[in-house]
Order: structure tokens, then sequence, then C-alpha cells
């Protein structure tokens, strides 16, 4: 499933008072994206908002990186058993921006350490700046995104 950056985020229902926008929805193998070094604090902190815990919309199956095949078992000894969600590729994170909430697939940690996927500079910022994963902020806005 492709989505361009910074689009519209209508996958799925949410809070209409929420404004949402894609990231990280790449396409398959052939189709461009956007390139580039980011930090290892970006990195570090993505992968917080990655974990289980924050996923939602989760569906019964997984969706393998379309780059570089399935990667789920490379993933789990890496990042361990605790990472399922993560490394197979099921579920949605949230990251709270100033001026959006930014709509994210599980494997965006995957494409960013991997595949060096550039994310847009306010998703970056969002990561870096925003809630934390696990904040009063971020679960309010997770536990009205669940279902």
């Amino acid at each position: 499933m492709r989505y361009e950056d910074l689009t519209i985020y209508e996958c799925r229902e949410g809070p209409p008072d929420v404004h949402s926008l894609n990231v990280g929805w790449l396409g398959g193998w052939g189709e461009p994206f956007a390139q580039g070094e980011t930090s290892q604090a970006f990195k570090e902190r993505l992968f917080q908002f990655c974990l289980d815990r924050y996923a939602v919309h989760l569906c019964r199956g997984y969706h393998e990186c379309e780059f570089c095949g399935g990667w789920h078992d490379e993933a789990k000894a890496k990042y361990g058993e605790g990472a399922s969600c993560l490394s197979i590729g099921n579920g949605e994170i949230r990251v709270i921006g100033t001026t959006a909430v930014y709509v994210a697939p599980a494997l965006v940690y995957h494409y960013v350490v991997r595949h060096a996927y550039r994310p847009p500079d306010c998703f970056i910022e969002a990561v870096l700046t925003g809630p934390a994963p696990g904040s009063e902020e971020h679960e309010t806005l997770l536990n009205i995104m669940r279902w």
C-alpha cells in the first residue's frame, strides 16, 4: 500500500478533530522514495514508537518488506521476541506533531534503518520533540485510535 508522505490519512476513521497525515507508506520494489541520513537519536526514538504496545489497527496477517522480503526472523533475533509487530509489519504508529498526527506503518523503522528512507523533516521533528511513547498525551491518542 503506497501513500505519498504528508497526504491526508483516510485509511481508517479517526476522531474528527485529529488532523492525520501519512508518512512512510512506501511502494514496492522499483518505486522511488526519499532517502538520506537520519540521526541515531531519531532512530532510537522512532524504534520506541514502533514497539508492539504502541501499535494500533493490528490485522490478522502481516506485511513483509517489499524491498528485501520477509525480514521478520532477522528482526526478532536483533530486537527480541517482544518486537513481533515491528518485526512482521503489523499495525500502525501515531506520532504527535505540532500541527498534525503522523500515521506510519510499524515497518517505518525498518525502512529508515535498512533502506535509508528519510521521512519528512516535520515527522523527524515530531518524533524527536513531540510527546514520547507512553506519555499521557500519547496514550490518550492511542486509546482513541484502538478498536
